[in-house]
C-alpha cells in the first residue's frame, strides 16, 4: 500500500509531515510514504498580510484540490491554519499528540514581556498576537511580518526588532534554540485555537486510511482540537478577527478558555466556561462572547430634572434600548420614549439607602452586555460629573464591552439656570468651581484652597454637609454676608430655591425641611436670582398634571401642559386598535349624503383603509359633519371641508347640528369606536337612514397607578373621556389614599357624568370640551 502525503515546502511543514509519515511506517512497516509538495497563495505572496489576501483558506485550499482530484491521499496541515469548515468531501482523521501550545517571545536581548524597554518593537503577523501585546503592554510598538519561523528570527536583526512573536510548537519541532526566549504563559496570552495541533486531513469515503491513522490518535488532543474548533466555528474566526482558545481536560472535566476581539481591537474579550465532554463547550461559549461583542453599553447624561433637558442622541439610546436601569435623579418620564417590550431597572440610591451597591450595579451592566443587548445606563445630570460614569466604563471596557458616554446637562450648569441664577456673569464671576460636597467625615474638602478661588461655587450633593460646608468656608476667610442659594430637585416641579448667606443659609434651609436633593451656590451671581428667574414662575410651576389619554396623543397634549411649567406624568389607560371594515362598505361610499365623524381617531382609522381602496376624489358628493375643532382640523389634513360643526362638542351638540339639514331619506355614515355611546346612533336613525361602522376599539392598558404616584403628595387627574376614567378607576387599589390627594379634572359632561357615579367630586370640568380648554379651566382656577 502506498500513501501520497500533500504538504507545504517550508521547513516546518516537511518536520511535521515528516513526523507523521515515520509515525505511520513505524505503525504499519509494509505500507510506503511518498510526501508531495505543493506550494499553495500562503506561501506564493509573503509580502502581503496575511488579513488582506484572505483568510486561513489561504495555507491549504490548493493542498486540499489536490487532495479532492486524488493527487494526494494525506494532507498534513498546522490545525490553526484549518478554516472552520471544510470543503465537501474532506475530513479529518486521526489528531496526533499536541506540541506545546503557547506562543514564544524570542528577543534580542535577554528578559522577558515585563522587562522590555518602554516602547520597544516588536513584530508579528497575528492580530490576535497584537492586541493582546497591547493589553499587556499599551507601549509597546507593534509591527508586522511575514515568513517562516527561521526568516521571523533573523529579521531581530536584520530589521532591528526588538522581538518576535511565535508558536512554541515551531521552534521545538525545528530544534532550535533561540539565545533569548521568554513563554507566554496561557493565563494571560491565549494561543490561537489549536495551535500546536497537527490536522490529518483525507477524503470522507477513505475508511481504510482512516481507520489506520486512528492508530496516531491522542483522546486528550482529539477533544483539545474539537472544543477549540466548535469555537472557532461559532466566532466564525478568520485572519482579520483576533481569536484566540485553549481547552484544558483534567479527566471527564473541560476548562474552555476563549478571547475574541473586534476588528479594530477596540474590544478584546476574554472568557472561560467548563462541563464534561458530551457537552458542545466550544459553541457554547462563542455564542455567549458573539453577545457581548454585540451589546452596546450607553451611559447617559439625563440631565438635570426636567425631562426636555435630555439631549437628542439620549433620547435615541432610551428608544433604543432593550434594558434601561435608571436611577432616582433621571426623570421617570423619559422612560416613556422606552421600547413596549424594554426591560426596565431602578438602581436608585440615596444616602444610606441603596438600592444597589455601585459594585452590584457594575455587575448588572455586565450582565445584561452578557445577554447581547443594548443596555442605557439613565443617569441623572452628566455621567462624568460626580456620576461614577467613569468607573462603570472602566469596568464594562475591561471586559471587552463596547461603552460609549452621552454627555447630559449636569444640574451643577441647568439646575442654576431653573434657579435663575447664571453660573458666570460678566463682571460679577468669570469662572466656576464644581465640588462634591458628599464626603466622609475623613475624607475633608480643602476649604482653605476652596476660600481664596474666585468665582462661583457649586456644591453637588452637599445637603448633609451643608453646615460643615459654611463653616468651613467660613474660617478660612469667606464673608458671613457672601451670597449662597441651596437648591432642592432643580429644574423640576418640586423645585424650591432658598437663598440666604454663609451666616444664615442653615437655618433657613432647616426651616424649610428641605431633603436630598439639592445643590449649594455660592457667589455673588446668586444676586441675580430675583430678576433671571423664569421657571418659578411659569403659570403651571409647581403643578402635577396626570395624563391618561391615549398614548398615541399623550405626547402633544404634555408638551402644551409641560411649556407652561407643569410636571408631566403620563399614565396612558386606553389604546386604540383598528377593527377590519368590509370593502363593501368603501365601494359605496359615494352612496352617502353625510359622513359624523365624531373623534379625530374615527377620521385617521377611517382614511388609513379608505384610500386604500378608494380615491378622495368619490367623497366629492358627501358632506361631512365635525364633532369638535381637532376633528374639524384631522379631516382638513385630507383636503376636505368640513360643512357642518357644532358650537359646542358633546354627542348632542352634533345631533342638533344634524337636525337641521338631515332629511328622513338622507343616508347617514357615522364611523366610530366600537364601543361608543349607543344613543347618539339611536338619535340620529330618528333623523336619517344610519350606518353605524365601527372602525376602532378602546382597549384598556396595564399601568401600575400606585408606584407612579407615590412620590408625589398632590397631583391633578386629567381624565378625557369616560373609558379613561373608567379604566384608570378599576386599576387603582387604593383609592382613597390615590383620590385623597388629588384634584380631579374633567373634559366634559359625559366625562363629569361618569366620575360622578363613582362618588367622586369632579373639581374643574373644562367649558370647551378639548385639551385646551382643560388648561383655560386650570388657569381660570388659578387666577392666573
Amino acid at each position: 500500500m502506498k500513501i501520497k502525503i500533500g504538504t507545504r515546502g517550508s521547513n516546518l511543514a516537511l518536520t511535521q509531515t515528516n513526523m507523521v509519515a515515520d509515525s505511520i511506517k513505524e505503525k504499519f512497516p509494509h505500507v510506503e510514504v511518498e510526501i508531495k509538495i505543493i506550494k499553495t497563495t500562503g506561501d506564493i505572496r509573503r509580502d502581503v498580510p496575511i488579513g488582506q489576501i484572505g483568510g486561513k483558506e489561504i495555507f491549504v485550499k490548493e493542498i486540499e484540490s489536490a487532495l479532492l482530484n486524488g493527487d494526494i491521499d494525506l494532507a498534513i496541515h498546522s490545525m490553526k491554519d484549518m478554516p472552520g469548515e471544510l470543503p465537501k468531501g474532506l475530513k479529518l482523521s486521526a489528531t496526533p499528540k499536541r506540541e506545546d501550545c503557547r506562543d514564544v517571545l524570542v528577543l534580542k536581548e535577554s528578559g522577558n514581556l515585563e522587562e522590555l524597554k518602554i516602547g520597544a518593537k516588536i513584530a508579528t503577523g497575528s492580530k490576535r498576537r497584537a492586541f493582546q501585546l497591547k493589553s499587556l503592554r499599551k507601549d509597546l510598538e507593534i509591527l508586522p511580518i511575514r515568513g517562516n519561523v527561521e526568516t521571523r528570527i533573523g529579521k531581530i536583526e536584520s530589521e532591528n526588532l526588538d522581538g518576535v512573536v511565535l508558536a512554541a510548537a515551531g521552534i521545538h519541532r525545528l530544534g532550535l534554540e533561540p539565545e533569548n526566549m521568554a513563554y507566554l504563559e496561557i493565563e494571560d496570552f491565549l494561543p490561537s485555537p489549536t495551535q500546536g495541533i497537527l490536522a490529518l486531513e483525507i477524503r470522507e469515503e477513505d475508511d481504510t486510511l482512516h481507520d489506520m491513522l486512528m492508530e496516531l490518535n491522542d483522546e486528550k488532543t482529539y477533544i483539545q482540537s474539537q472544543n477549540e474548533r466548535e469555537f472557532l466555528k461559532a466566532v466564525g474566526g478568520s485572519c482579520k478577527v483576533p481569536v484566540g482558545a485553549y481547552c484544558h481536560v483534567e479527566e471527564d472535566k473541560i476548562i474552555l478558555k476563549g478571547m475574541l476581539g473586534s476588528e479594530d481591537g477596540n474590544q478584546l474579550i476574554k472568557m472561560e466556561i467548563s462541563g464534561t465532554k458530551d457537552e458542545n463547550l466550544g459553541k457554547i461559549l462563542g455564542e455567549k462572547m458573539l453577545k457581548i461583542l454585540s451589546s452596546k453599553v450607553y451611559l447617559v447624561g439625563a440631565g438635570p430634572g426636567d425631562e426636555d433637558l435630555i439631549t437628542l442622541k439620549g433620547k435615541r439610546c432610551i428608544e433604543e434600548a432593550d434594558v434601561i436601569i435608571y436611577d432616582r435623579l433621571a426623570s421617570k418620564n423619559l422612560l416613556n420614549f422606552a421600547k413596549e417590550n424594554a426591560e426596565l431597572i431602578y438602581a436608585g440610591k440615596i444616602s444610606a439607602n441603596h438600592t444597589m451597591t455601585q459594585d452590584e450595579i457594575n455587575e448588572l451592566l455586565y450582565e445584561k452586555a452578557r445577554e447581547g443587548k443594548i443596555v442605557t445606563r439613565l443617569k441623572g445630570g452628566d455621567p462624568y460629573v460626580f456620576g461614577r460614569g467613569g468607573e462603570e466604563f472602566e469596568y464594562l471596557m475591561d471586559r471587552g464591552v463596547h461603552v460609549e458616554a452621552v454627555p447630559g446637562i449636569t444640574s451643577a450648569i441647568g439646575g442654576l439656570a431653573y434657579a435663575g441664577i447664571p453660573i458666570t456673569h460678566r463682571g460679577i464671576a468669570t469662572s466656576f468651581h464644581v465640588i462634591t460636597g458628599h464626603t466622609q467625615d475623613d475624607d475633608e474638602l480643602d476649604y482653605e484652597t476652596l476660600s481664596r478661588l474666585d468665582g462661583t461655587l457649586v456644591f453637588l450633593m452637599g445637603l448633609k454637609n451643608l453646615e460643615k460646608i459654611t463653616q468651613g468656608l467660613l474660617d478660612n476667610g469667606r464673608g458671613k454676608n457672601t451670597p449662597v442659594a441651596v437648591i432642592n430637585w432643580a429644574s423640576t416641579s418640586k423645585q424650591k430655591t432658598i437663598v440666604g448667606n454663609l451666616e444664615n443659609i442653615c437655618e433657613l434651609s432647616r426651616k424649610a425641611k428641605l431633603k436630598s436633593p439639592c445643590l449649594i451656590v455660592v457667589g455673588e451671581v446668586v444676586n441675580l436670582r430675583e430678576k433671571l428667574n423664569f421657571f418659578e414662575k411659569l403659570p403651571l410651576f409647581g403643578e402635577n398634571i396626570v395624563l391618561t389619554r391615549e398614548g398615541k396623543n399623550v405626547q402633544s397634549t404634555k408638551e402644551k401642559f409641560h411649556k407652561l411649567g407643569a410636571n408631566v406624568i403620563t399614565l396612558p389607560m386606553i389604546e386604540t386598535v383598528e377593527l377590519e371594515i368590509s370593502e363593501e362598505i368603501f365601494e359605496n361610499v359615494n352612496s352617502f349624503d353625510y359622513i359624523f365623524f365624531t373623534s379625530v381617531n374615527g377620521v385617521n382609522y377611517f382614511f388609513e383603509q379608505f384610500l386604500k381602496h378608494k380615491d378622495i376624489r368619490d367623497l366629492k358628493d358627501v358632506k361631512f359633519c365635525a364633532l369638535g375643532i381637532k376633528t374639524k382640523i384631522a379631516i382638513e389634513k385630507f383636503g376636505i371641508r368640513v360643512d357642518i360643526m357644532p358650537e359646542k362638542f358633546a354627542g348632542e351638540d352634533g345631533i342638533k347640528a344634524l337636525e337641521k339639514v338631515l332629511k328622513k331619506t338622507d343616508k347617514l355614515l357615522v364611523p366610530r369606536a366600537k364601543m361608543g355611546r349607543a344613543e347618539i346612533v339611536d338619535s340620529l336613525k330618528d333623523l336619517a337612514e344610519v350606518t353605524e361602522l365601527k372602525i376602532y376599539d378602546t382597549i384598556s392598558t396595564s399601568t401600575e397607578i400606585e408606584s407612579a404616584l407615590e412620590e408625589y403628595e398632590d397631583y391633578s387627574l386629567v381624565f378625557t373621556s369616560a373609558s379613561t376614567f373608567n379604566n384608570f378607576y378599576k386599576g387603582v387599589e387604593d383609592k382613597s389614599g390615590i383620590f385623597s390627594k388629588a384634584k380631579i379634572i374633567s373634559i366634559g359632561p359625559i366625562t363629569t357624568a361618569a366620575i360622578e357615579k363613582a362618588g367622586l367630586t369632579v373639581d374643574i370640568e373644562a367649558k370647551e370640551y378639548t385639551i385646551e380648554g382643560i388648561i383655560e379651566g386650570i388657569l381660570e382656577e388659578k387666577n392666573v
